[in-house]
């Protein structure tokens, strides 16, 4: 696996990195890399499925105990501020340069968006403010610029308006997978039954295809938007 040295996912809420990307973080993290999570919108809200609404301190507990399974830092931009599935409504100019001072403090050299084919909204916000942040601006101008960056996806994105980008960079996750379930179910008013796309069949089953096209049992792939070799 090649190791990176900085990563950061931007993270429209919490549960789309344990969704995307668990496996890679959990393994990143275990190889010595720094992993940092900015999530976006954290909120207490009432979910479909769930009897009653979850609290902004159940979130934060449940986050506490994902960065305890994966092995990373993070911060709230958002919090208890009434964003969840709002974030559209925001300027994008003050996604762009959130993303641009969190690129030029971390200077990650892998940056981790949400995939533009999904009908979520404020994944689309999310993914284009942070591609618009992840423009390539030379250092010698005083920007960071970060030499990879890819998308991440998840099982919701089967029903996407956009044409699903075909996936150029595969992660073996075998050895973490037990990990990235574990955290999924740390995700309590996240996590839900089988046939849910939330569900821990749904996400066995992505994993089990992106493992099927590389030969491995399991895998997550990512779409490639830039790689500095």
């Amino acid at each position: 696996m090649r190791r990176f040295d900085r990563v950061l996912v931007i993270s429209p809420h919490a549960d789309d990195e344990v969704l995307g990307c668990a496996g890679l973080l959990a393994a990143q993290a275990e190889a010595g890399a720094e992993v940092h999570v900015l999530y976006l919108a954290v909120d207490g809200m009432r979910h479909y499925g769930l009897d009653g609404a979850t609290t902004y301190r159940q979130r934060l507990q449940e986050i506490e105990a994902v960065r305890g399974l994966l092995g990373f830092s993070c911060e709230i931009a958002y919090g208890d501020r009434g964003m969840t599935e709002r974030l559209d409504t925001l300027p994008r100019r003050e996604l762009v340069d959130l993303f641009e001072q969190s690129l030029n403090d971390r200077r990650p050299d892998l940056l981790l968006l949400p995939s533009f084919a999904d009908y979520d909204q404020d994944h689309v916000a999310v993914f284009d403010a942070g591609f618009a942040a992840a423009r390539p601006i030379g250092q010698q101008f005083g920007k960071w610029l970060v030499p990879n960056v890819f998308m991440y996806e998840m099982s919701k994105i089967q029903w996407a308006s956009e044409p699903m980008p075909r996936s150029t960079a595969y992660c073996d996750i075998g050895d973490h997978m037990e990990r990235k379930l574990a955290a999924l179910r740390a995700y309590k008013s996240q996590h839900r039954p089988s046939p849910h796309i939330r569900s821990e069949e749904s996400v066995t089953a992505l994993a089990t295809l992106r493992g099927a096209e590389i030969g491995v049992a399991y895998a997550e792939a990512f779409g490639v938007l830039r790689e500095v070799l």
